[in-house]
Parts: structure tokens; sequence; C-alpha cells
């Protein structure tokens, strides 16, 4: 066997990015039960760096998506590529590479370890071009201020511009009645203006009266499930396009649900069915993808700490919400496909590990934007370098009101 490439890869370089197009059954069925051997065989052994776990990472996007399909047209390219450390032109053929996989179970010990090494590599792919980035951006929704209302320049074709953030929070806000969806807190800045208007007899959009809960209100956000950064462009000679990094993410969100993509394309990021409404801490908590909506039906949810035995909680959970929907259904509700992709992905974090791993990384990146770099070598400039010449850290360490 050829000795393997070592390389930490962010790049796409080399790396066939696949086609939406079906494996042949007979194609599938083998590369199934390959991956669940190679997984079985690696799982148990992993080395847990910083305690992620890769292998498992690996299994529990698989068991995630629902284009799986794409996934192995990923995964075994990306393996087979490690392993020769060459480059080809052409996608090479899955037939091939699974049949030169199949003999795994026999190969020496230095050939097992860097087919063991080839995972580790694959996951640190995955984090690197799509779980880092989402998380990073997640909790990055603008909140429009007085000063970004005000603006009349700006563009109608931006993603994210103040005009669309604040059209987005105020259907939503209509749409959840003024209320968090997760505590039903009523939100002050909207309390205070009815209280002006009309007094101590001011109500709730369903005419009850909101004395009895004045102690009780929160400063509302508008949270996007899918973070809309992650459609944002990036000027490329001289041309709008999607920075690399990004077009991996959108290829990767789609095998969890190929309508992911079209659904929030360009300015739809920013429509309703992408955003909910959500106190402050809780905005925090779901962008860090730490709690989730669990469906159960008919627009209702189980919400919960993905971490269900956390000690520290912000917010009494678990809690079962049907989520509001307007008189006229004029402003679409949450989409359920889009928390669900948000589910699948905190659970894959927290299983893995992943989440964890990415916060700690994050800290370590913030650290050294802020100019700390550590005596003795420990902060990551390596690591800072390339994710910053990638584009992936843009954005992240930034206030997030448009003013």
């Amino acid at each position: 066997m050829a000795v393997p490439h070592h390389r930490h890869r962010m790049s796409l370089e080399g790396v066939i990015i696949p086609v939406p197009q079906p494996l042949k059954r007979e194609d599938r069925d083998a590369a199934l039960r390959l991956f669940d051997s190679i997984i079985e065989q690696f799982e148990p052994s992993q080395a847990t760096e910083n305690g992620l776990k890769p292998v498992s990472l690996i299994r529990l996007m698989k068991e995630e998506i629902s284009d799986k399909d794409s996934f192995l047209k990923l995964f075994f390219p990306f393996i087979e590529h490690y392993l020769d450390g060459v480059s080809s032109d052409a996608e090479p053929s899955i037939t091939h590479i699974l049949s030169r996989l199949d003999s795994f179970t026999t190969w020496t010990t230095s050939d097992k370890s860097a087919l063991g090494e080839s995972l580790v590599m694959f996951a640190n792919f995955l984090i690197d071009n799509f779980f880092l980035p989402l998380k990073a951006l997640a909790a990055k929704t603008p909140q429009p201020t007085p000063a970004s209302l005000s603006r009349a320049q700006i563009s109608e074709a931006g993603i994210g511009t103040p005009q669309r953030v604040s059209t987005l929070r105020r259907d939503c806000l209509l749409r959840d009645r003024h209320r968090c969806v997760v505590t039903r807190k009523f939100d002050i800045q909207e309390a205070e203006d009815r209280l002006a208007k009309d007094g101590n007899d001011f109500k709730d959009d369903d005419g009850e009266s909101l004395l009895p809960e004045s102690d009780a209100m929160a400063f509302l956000e508008v949270a996007h499930i899918i973070p809309h950064s992650l459609m944002s462009l990036t000027s490329i000679d001289g041309d709008p396009k999607l920075a690399e990094h990004k077009l991996m993410a959108h290829k990767i969100l789609n095998m969890f649900n190929p309508t992911a993509i079209p659904l929030i394309s360009g300015t739809d990021i920013d429509r309703p069915m992408n955003a909910l409404t959500l106190t402050q801490d809780l905005h925090t908590l779901f962008g860090r993808f730490q709690i989730a909506f669990e469906y159960i039906g008919s627009h209702t949810y189980k919400i919960d700490y993905v971490k269900r035995d956390r000690l520290l909680r912000i917010v009494k959970l678990p809690v079962t919400r049907t989520l509001y929907l307007t008189p006229e259904r004029n402003i679409d509700p949450p989409s359920v496909d889009l928390l669900k992709i948000h589910h699948a992905i905190a659970k894959i974090l927290h299983l893995s590990a992943a989440g964890e791993f990415i916060d700690k990384f994050l800290r370590d990146m913030e650290e050294m934007e802020g100019g700390q770099v550590m005596s003795n070598g420990t902060s990551r400039i390596d690591d800072y370098v390339r994710f910053k010449l990638a584009g992936c850290l843009d954005g992240c360490f930034e206030e997030t009101s448009v003013c």
C-alpha cells in the first residue's frame, strides 16, 4: 500500500465533491456494509483528543442524514485519497474503492493504522468545513437597532440587511404573539410601548392583562434556525460568490435534507420559516446547539437540553410547546424540516463531544483574535492563520447588532 498522505485537511484540494446522483443499489448495499464494518472495527479503540470522538462523529453523521448516497460518495473517495496520497482529476470509481477496502481486516498493522488515521482526518474535515463554521455563526443573528432602521441606502439584494432583519423580527414577534416560544415570556419592549399607550390596561396579543406578569418579562430576539451568514456571499475576483468552505457546508447540510438549501437560498434565509422568537439566553443556547426542538407533531415540540443530565440550567427544561400560528396563516411557522436538522446536528455534536471540542477551539481563536499568544506555545497560531485565510472565522467574534 502507498504511504498515506499525512496532512490536516480543511481545503477541498484533491477531494471530489459529490454530485447528487444515486448509487447503484448493489454499490449502496456494499458501501453501507463496508462502512459499518470499518466503524465497528475502529470506534471502540478510537483516540479521543480533547474528548472528541472522531469515529463516533462519522457514525452519528451517517445515522442522522437522509441522503446517505451523497455521504458515502464523499466518505469513500476521501479515504481512498488519504491512503493513496495522490489527487485524481476524475471521481474514483466507488466500485473500485469498495473492492480495495473490503479486505481491510487482513491488512498489516501499519496499513490498518493508516486507515484509522484517515477516519480521524475525515472527522476533522467534517468539523472544519461544516460543524465549526455552522456552530461559530449560529448565534450571530443580527438584531436591528434604531440606527440601522433609519438608513435609506440599504441594498435590497443584500442578505441580512437591517431592513430585512427588522421585517423578520416584526413578523416573528407577530406570529409568536410577542412571546418567547419556549418560556412564553412577553417581550418587554413591546410591553413598554403598550403601557405607554394604554396605561395599566395594557394587554397581550390574546387580550389578557399584562399586569400579572409585569415582573416576568424579557428582551426577546429573533434566532435563525440555520445561520443567515451561511448564505452570505464573498467578493471573489470582483463577483459575489459563495466561499469554498460555504459550498462544502451547503453540500453537507443538504445531506440532512435535500430540500434544506433550496428552502433557505438567497434572501429566503431571512424568512420566518427559518426563525424563532427567543429570550437572549435561549438564543445563545439554541445557537450553540445546547438546546434543541424534538418534533412531536402538528407544530408541537419537546424542547430540552441536548445534554439531559446538564447540572447548570438557565431555564427549566424540558417543556412541550405547540408553536403559535397566525389566524390568517400569512406568516410561515418555523420549518419542521429545519428544526429537525438543527436537532440532528445538536445530537451529533453532543454524542461525539464535537460541540465541546469546537467551543474550546473557538475560545482559543477568540483569544488569538484579541492578540493573546501564550509564551509556552499553546496558542494555536497555525490553526488561527489557516481558518482566517479560509474566511471561516469572518464575523465570528463581532457584535451581532446591525447598527
